[in-house]
């Protein structure tokens, strides 16, 4: 194996494409957030009209 000087190294370019698995976990990120509004928003509304099960 040969070593590299530290002039190449610093030429060195990678890693700035973005992979299927950081888009996939952005989604989901986002699908998690979406779900999270639609249950607050779902509470909000049952509460407003007063369809919330009792607690006994």
């Amino acid at each position: 194996m040969k070593k590299i000087d530290g002039k190449k190294l610093d030429r060195i370019v990678g890693g700035d494409s973005v992979s299927g698995t950081v888009i996939r976990a952005f989604t989901d990120v986002i699908e998690l957030l979406v779900d999270a509004g639609r249950g607050i928003g779902s509470a909000i509304r049952r509460i407003a009209e007063g369809n919330v099960c009792p607690l006994k």
